[in-house]
């Protein structure tokens, strides 16, 4: 084949890759997202939503957007979880609708909509009245719902997993940070586990070792400690416990932890302790506070040791 032939085929191959691109790409894709805006449930952006208040049967949560965080205030006043109100909020803007049914049916008991299941009060910017959200019975098939918004709208089709989202529970919204701090904030690291109490300090943007004198611990675990302290989750927690500190090991913790910021002052501390029966649990208390956090695994397993710590259990295994 020449030279002439390979460049002519060269052109049409061109043409035609850019006419799949403009046309089976950009324009259809296009097509679709104008086709699925239409078919929106709400016509709500999600960084427009500032309150939320999810009605269920036994129970109404709220959730209140204050200076970009979000915060429970029914039917307890906590931090909300980021990660699980945005999950709500992404869910109600984006949802889309597969089918409506018209006429709006006369009778929407029918429908689980004259008492339904869920019911979703939106306040956001630019809306001077609540957006509601009506989640009704499933269809026949199971994997839809029947939903309806305000009291004017018509019934539509979404899919089952629109009030899955809606299910969570207080806990399920809560935050479980154990400690809220800055890693920035942080100067100075004290622990101590197995009767032996390291110091670490950050001088010049950079974590050594202070005690105990003549060991050494790399900066990237304690920077690492930080890191995993600041990230801290509680399985349950207990703010009104109802047992002494001796039930959770809390009266002889076994481990402790403080964060210091550059003036000294404690910016988090928890001690640690354990429950051995019925079976093995680990729990933590943050200081000069009675709340008991009950962890999912040993905190303190994992804290870091010296080199010559970890030649000494090298050489015993």
């Amino acid at each position: 084949m020449n030279g002439k032939k390979i460049a002519f085929f060269s052109i049409i191959l061109f043409l035609l890759v850019g006419f799949y691109y403009f046309y089976e790409v950009r324009y259809t894709g296009k097509q679709k997202e104008r086709a699925a805006s239409s078919r929106k449930v709400l016509n709500i952006k999600d960084h427009d939503i500032e309150c939320i208040r999810i009605k269920k049967p036994k129970e109404t949560v709220v959730l209140e957007k204050r200076d970009k965080e979000w915060f429970l205030v029914e039917p307890i006043k906590v931090r909300a979880d980021t990660l699980a109100v945005d999950q709500i909020i992404n869910t109600l803007a984006n949802a889309t609708w597969e089918r409506e049914i018209t006429p709006i049916p006369e009778d929407l008991a029918d429908f689980g909509l004259a008492d339904p299941e869920i019911e979703v009060a939106l306040s956001a910017k630019g809306f001077s009245e609540h957006c509601k959200v009506l989640i009704g019975a499933e269809n026949p098939t199971g994997n839809m719902r029947y939903v309806r918004v305000d009291q004017e709208g018509g019934v539509l089709l979404v899919h089952a997993r629109l009030k899955d989202v809606l299910e969570k529970t207080p806990h399920d919204l809560r935050d479980k940070h154990v400690l809220r701090f800055k890693e920035d904030d942080v100067f100075k690291i004290v622990w101590r586990a197995d009767e032996k109490t390291f110091v670490a300090e950050k001088k010049e943007n950079k974590w050594v070792l202070i005690e105990p004198a003549g060991k050494k611990i790399t900066e990237s675990e304690i920077r690492s400690l930080v890191w995993r302290l600041k990230g801290l989750k509680f399985k349950k927690i207990y703010e009104k416990p109802e047992h002494p500190v001796s039930y959770y090991g809390l009266d002889k913790p076994y481990g402790m932890i403080r964060v210091m910021d550059q003036e000294q002052q404690i910016i988090g501390g928890l001690s640690f302790g354990m429950k051995k029966e019925p079976a093995v649990s680990y729990y933590a208390r943050a200081e000069a506070g009675d709340t008991v956090y009950e962890l999912s695994y040993d905190f303190m397993k994992d804290l870091p040791e010296s080199e010559e710590e970890k030649g000494k259990e090298q050489a015993k295994g």
